[in-house]
């Protein structure tokens, strides 16, 4: 046994962190599969039924950093470094609060029709908060540190296809912009749906040098 993975075993339990961030990405792949359903239907009457149910889950996500905040200002040592926590606990966080951006902004800008690199954008941020549950759950043991490394650089992977697809959106509308004010909508609301793919990676990135620190 390595040192770091004999600190780790010494330290206290406190299993209540791994299962608040457990509860954390959960909810952020459940937020991502109704995001990117609801954005594939392509019907703007669904979009105020898409944002109350979004508004719940970031408020459920809200709740539960709050929780992981509370947890740390009452515990000394914990499983792994509070900073990881945090920084874990408040980029799933951003990942719900851009998907809720994006809701309130179809609703508010009255948008008629999805450009299909949204929806294409929408499918990357599902295939990431699956992986990002996997990556959370790998924090209990941290025993195959293989199979973590292969899902961070998926991750990667998956943050420079939505890089892609978020540059050439921009391409295309500013190739044609016929209604600037159109324009100026789906430009921000491409670049809202791009930042929680940042965010993903950054769970990944967080996931993966707490696991070089302690396995």
């Amino acid at each position: 046994m390595s040192l770091n993975a004999l600190m780790r075993w010494l330290k206290p339990r406190e299993m209540v962190f791994f299962e608040l961030l457990e509860a954390s990405a959960a909810n952020i792949l459940e937020a991502a599969q109704l995001f990117d359903r609801e954005l594939r239907s392509g019907d703007p009457a669904r979009y105020a039924e898409l944002r109350r149910q979004m508004k719940d889950l970031e408020h459920k996500g809200d709740e539960i950093t709050h929780q992981i905040v509370d947890k740390l200002n009452q515990t000394f040592v914990t499983p792994i470094e509070r900073e990881d926590i945090l920084d874990l606990a408040h980029c799933m966080d951003d990942v719900a609060d851009c998907m809720d951006a994006v809701c309130e902004r179809l609703v508010l800008y009255r948008i008629e029709r999805i450009m299909p690199a949204a929806t294409q954008l929408s499918s990357v941020i599902v295939e990431g908060a699956q992986e990002t549950v996997k990556l959370i759950g790998s924090l209990r043991k941290m025993d195959n540190v293989a199979d973590i490394r292969t899902r961070i650089r998926h991750v990667h992977a998956l943050e420079n296809k939505a890089d892609s697809l978020y540059h050439g959106a921009l391409a295309q509308i500013f190739d044609d912009p016929k209604d600037p004010i159109e324009l100026m909508k789906w430009k921000e609301i491409l670049e809202t749906i791009e930042e929680a793919t940042d965010r993903v990676e950054r769970v990944a990135q967080t996931v993966g040098s707490t696991v070089m620190r302690n396995a």
